[in-house]
Parts: C-alpha cells; sequence; structure tokens
C-alpha cells in the first residue's frame, strides 16, 4: 500500500502489515548472523510511524527517509544504520546504540534520546534529489535538508565524535550528554540545556549558545572561535584560562572570580576555625564561592562545612585538609592535591578532578548526623575523574553515579555499597579494590560480571602469596 507524503514532495510511503514487518525483520536477523536466507532490512520511505521496535537489532538496515513518528526504538541497536532524512519525531530511543549512523537530514524534533548512543554519527546538512514532471520532461531537482533536533531530551547521551555541523538544536536538554570532540560548527544551540556537558575537545566554531545553561559544562580545549554565547551561562563551568578574556565570552554570564589576598585567606580560615569550635556561636563559615584558590597552599586546613561552590582549586595543595561535608559543587580541582584528606561526606557534584592526587583520601559517609543516625554519603556524581589517583581511597557507600573514571587508579580503594551506576570505567585499575555491594548496572568500560570476582581472587592470590 501507499501513503501520500508531504503534498508539496510527491514522495509516497509505503505501509507494511505486521506479517510483513514481522518477515523483513526475521530476514534481517538472518543477514546479521549470516544464514542462508537472510536478508538486509530495506524499508526506506516506509510508514513505521507508532510501530514497536524495542530492543530490536536494526544495525546496517537502510531506514532512508523512512517515516518513524512517535516509534518506541527504546534498546534498539541501530549501528551503521540508514536513516537519511527519516522523520524521528516524537520518537523514543532512550538507551538506543546508533553508533556510526548516517543520520544526515533527519528529524529528530522532540525525539527522547537519554543514555542514548551516537559516537561518530552523521548529522550533517544533507542533500535530497526530488523527481518531477515538467511539460512531459522528468526534471532531478535538489534539496537541502539541516538536521533538526530541536526540542530533544537527551540526558548523558554519547555523541563522541559525532558531526552535527549546522545543525539545529535549539531548546535541547542535552544535560551531562558527552559532547567530546563532537563537530559543532555553525550549530543553532540556543536555549538549550547543556548543564555538566562534557565538551571536551569540540568544534564550536561559529555555533550559536545564546541563552544556553552551560553550568558545570566543560569546555576545556573546546574551539570557541567565533561562537555566540550572549546571556549563556557558564557559571562553574571549566574553560581553558586564554578563553576567559576572550571576544567571544564578553556576553556570557562569567562569575567574577575572587582571588583572596594571603593574609584575607588567613583571616578567613581562623574566621572559620573559630566558628566550627563554637558550633557557630563565634567567627564566621567560609564561603569560597566562585573564589580563585588555583595554586595555593592548604596543607591540613580545616575547611570542612565550608562553601566551596564553583571555587577553582587547580593544582592546589590539600593534602590531609579537612574538607568533611564541603559543599564543592562544580568546583575545578584539576590536578589538586588531596592525599589523605578527610572528605567524608563531601559534595563533589560535577566537580573537575582531572588528574587530582586522591590517594588515601577519606570519602566514608558522616555518621550519625545530629541526633538520628542519618548518614550523609560522599556526593560524587557526574564528577571528572580522570586520571585521578585513588589509590587506597576509602569510598564506602559513595555516590559516583555517571562519574567519569577513565584512567583512574582505584587500586585497594574501598567501593563497599557505592553507587557505580552509569559511571564510565574504561581504562580503571582495579587491583586489590573492594566492590562488595556496589552498584555497577549500566557501568561503562568494564563487565559488570567480572569486576568483584576478579578483584576478590587478585586479593586471595596476593594474601596467599
Amino acid at each position: 500500500m501507499a501513503d501520500t507524503g508531504r503534498p508539496d514532495s510527491g514522495q509516497t510511503w509505503h505501509l507494511l502489515s505486521g506479517a510483513e514487518l514481522k518477515d523483513v525483520l526475521e530476514s534481517h536477523q538472518r543477514f546479521l548472523a549470516r544464514l542462508p536466507g537472510g536478508r538486509r532490512a530495506t524499508l526506506s520511505f516506509h510508514d513505521l510511524t507508532g510501530v514497536d521496535l524495542s530492543g530490536r537489532d536494526l544495525s546496517e538496515a537502510d531506514l532512508s527517509g523512512a517515516r518513524l513518528k512517535r516509534a518506541r526504538l527504546t534498546g534498539a541497536k541501530l549501528t551503521r544504520a540508514t536513516l537519511f532524512c527519516a522523520d524521528l519525531r516524537m520518537a523514543n530511543l532512550e538507551r538506543a546504540d546508533l553508533t556510526g549512523a548516517d543520520l544526515r537530514g533527519v528529524c529528530l524534533r522532540g525525539a527522547e534520546l537519554s543514555d542514548a548512543i551516537l559516537a561518530k554519527v552523521d548529522l550533517r546538512q544533507a542533500s535530497m534529489a526530488r523527481y518531477s514532471d515538467s511539460s512531459g520532461m522528468q526534471l532531478m531537482e535538489f534539496e537541502e535538508t539541516s538536521s533538526q533536533l530541536t526540542a530533544i531530551v537527551a540526558h548523558r547521551v554519547d555523541l563522541t565524535h559525532a558531526q552535527i555541523a549546522n545543525s539545529y538544536l535549539l531548546q535541547a536538554d542535552l544535560t551531562d550528554a558527552n559532547l567530546s570532540f563532537v563537530d559543532m560548527s555553525g550549530a543553532d544551540l540556543r536555549n538549550s540545556v547543556l548543564i555538566g556537558a562534557n565538551f571536551e575537545g569540540a568544534q564550536l566554531r561559529d555555533a550559536d549558545l545564546s541563552g544556553a545553561a552551560l553550568t558545570g559544562a566543560d569546555l576545556s580545549g573546546a574551539s570557541i572561535r567565533g561562537a555566540k554565547f550572549e546571556k549563556a551561562d557558564l557559571r562553574g563551568a571549566v574553560l581553558d584560562p586564554n578563553d576567559l578574556d576572550c571576544e567571544e565570552l564578553k556576553s556570557a554570564l562569567l562569575p567574577a572570580m575572587t582571588q583572596p589576598s594571603e593574609t584575607d585567606l588567613a583571616a578567613t580560615l581562623a574566621a572559620h576555625k573559630a566558628w566550627l569550635d563554637s558550633n557557630g556561636k563565634d567567627g564566621e563559615r567560609a564561603d569560597f564561592t566562585d573564589h580563585d584558590l588555583s595554586g595555593r597552599s592548604l596543607q591540613r586546613a580545616n575547611l570542612a562545612v565550608a562553601q566551596m561552590e564553583r571555587c577553582a582549586l587547580r593544582d592546589s595543595d590539600l593534602a590531609k585538609a579537612g574538607l568533611a561535608m564541603a559543599n564543592l559543587v562544580c568546583a575545578d580541582l584539576r590536578g589538586a592535591k588531596l592525599q589523605g584528606a578527610d572528605l567524608r561526606g563531601v559534595n563533589l557534584g560535577r566537580a573537575t578532578l582531572t588528574g587530582a592526587d586522591l590517594t588515601d583520601a577519606n570519602l566514608s559517609p558522616i555518621e550519625h548526623i545530629g541526633q538520628s543516625d542519618h548518614n550523609s554519603p560522599a556526593n560524587l556524581e557526574h564528577a571528572r575523574l580522570a586520571e585521578a589517583k585513588l589509590a587506597g581511597a576509602n569510598l564506602t557507600g559513595a555516590r559516583l553515579h555517571a562519574a567519569d573514571l577513565r584512567g583512574a587508579d582505584l587500586s585497594g580503594a574501598n567501593l563497599t555499597g557505592a553507587d557505580l551506576s552509569h559511571a564510565n570505567l574504561s581504562g580503571v585499575r582495579l587491583g586489590d579494590a573492594k566492590l562488595t555491594g556496589a552498584k555497577l548496572d549500566g557501568i561503562k568500560g568494564l563487565d559488570p560480571d567480572k569486576i568483584a570476582p576478579a578483584s576478590e581472587t587478585e586479593t586471595k592470590s596476593r594474601q596467599a602469596g
């Protein structure tokens, strides 16, 4: 059967019965398994509106120009599939894997893409050939179509190395998305939510991020030449020092970072100690929100319960410092020294600790708060800990949901009862680590079924030796 397409296009879309679609999908599975009778699914210009393809393996399928409005593709596998100029408006693609797919000219307006993998996809402008008859002659016309991702919801989506140049992402929600090394040149990201997004090494030349929310985003190594950031919220964002005074960021919302003198810093620490010793009756609680303390020596400083949100502490020495229950949300601790620091119950949500040294640090819960038996675990959700040293650290019960631990050293660390769900553990070292009761669902880079047994076996063999 055929269904009339857009009134001005002359295109038709084919409808399949449930039985016909089932045959196509079963034949495609045989094709993927390289079995006799297998055939690649060719569903170009088919009407699959509202169809449920959840969990299906459609790798290498041809869905060019297909109608997939409101389709359910949760957990589907579409690696290297062709979705050239496909219509995926309001489709559900949660947890779908589209690695290497051809998405040029696709329309994903209002689609759900949270936790989906779109690494190395091509979302650039498409050129669609159309045929028309005029005075008895057949003519071929080309129509340029940009990819539409307006108003998508894509929390934690992986767009590593994707090609998204000149695409439309207005009012898109890309909270905590991995946009490392993505090409977004000329893309329209006005009023988008990019809180905690990773733009490491991204190409943002001439992109429009006016009004975007970029709190806690990592823009280190990103190319922002010619980009527009008018009224974009960059408070707590990680930026290269050379970009702080660039013309592109002049109209962005950036915190005025305070750099206290050594005298003022000593006075604040003294007042904070008096406040702690008197249970708040004397002195004053330290507030280093939006302060730049990079490179300072704060060894053994008592900063328990201090307010340090968005504080810059790059390469600072905080060895054996007291930071229990301190608020370090979106703080920049790249290369900081935190060996043996007391970080019980600390809040490091979306903080950047790339290359930091937390050897033997205590990140266990604060127990029995007040008159109750309430425990407050250390919060490192969405924290960036790539290449960090956490050997021997106490991370009992720590919240590490969606944390970036690529290449981190967790040798001998205590992760009993820790929440590592959806964390990136690629290249992590776990020798002798304790993972009893740890939450490992959705982790990246390691097989959760092999982690705990491997570490326990290694521990026993070393003890026997």
